[in-house]
């Protein structure tokens, strides 16, 4: 048996840690979104971010870091998170357009943003998706912010068809009846 020459040895481990790059990135960025969570929970919020964003730089498809990273910059809520959070649950979306954490960070990221109709498209969609009647009453509350009654009702309409029981969507429709 030959023995490999030292340059040989070096570019057999690149070539194996390239491949082992592009074969486990899910697993990596996935690894990365536990361990953001586990400083999330201890209370390092930045050391949290930079997880999520690591795993996302990693796998951009990842989407329980874009959901992770969007929602705890809406949480942080210093100057720029929310048009950041914005950004990567639009970016997020992007990848996995039928999400509904996606969408509901994209939701209320708009609503912090003033963005009403894109909120409600937004909560719309993801109660479509999740079939939960609480995005389509978001959706309904944020309609009714940016003055449409009409699309306030029947957003109301469609978290009743989702769950005929949801009574907040209930209790809105009589008050708007009267």
């Amino acid at each position: 048996m030959t023995t490999l020459s030292r340059r040989r040895r070096v570019s057999l481990a690149v070539i194996a840690l390239a491949a082992s790059a592009v074969l486990f990135r899910g697993n990596i960025a996935s690894a990365l979104v536990t361990r953001g969570d586990d400083l999330a929970a201890g209370g390092d919020v930045d050391g949290a971010l930079r997880m999520y964003e690591r795993a996302i730089r990693i796998d951009r498809s990842a989407a329980a870091a874009a959901d992770r990273l969007a929602f705890t910059l809406l949480l942080r809520r210093r100057p720029g998170d929310a048009a950041r959070a914005y950004a990567v649950a639009a970016a997020g979306a992007q990848a996995a357009p039928r999400d509904p954490a996606l969408l509901a960070d994209r939701g209320f990221a708009a609503q912090r943003l003033h963005r009403w109709r894109d909120a409600e498209r937004a909560f719309l969609a993801a109660a479509r998706f999740a079939r939960d009647p609480r995005f389509a009453h978001l959706a309904a509350q944020t309609a009714a912010r940016a003055g449409d009654r009409a699309a306030e009702r029947a957003h109301l309409e469609t978290a009743l068809a989702l769950d005929p029981h949801y009574a907040p969507a209930r209790a809105l429709l009589t008050r708007l009846a009267r």
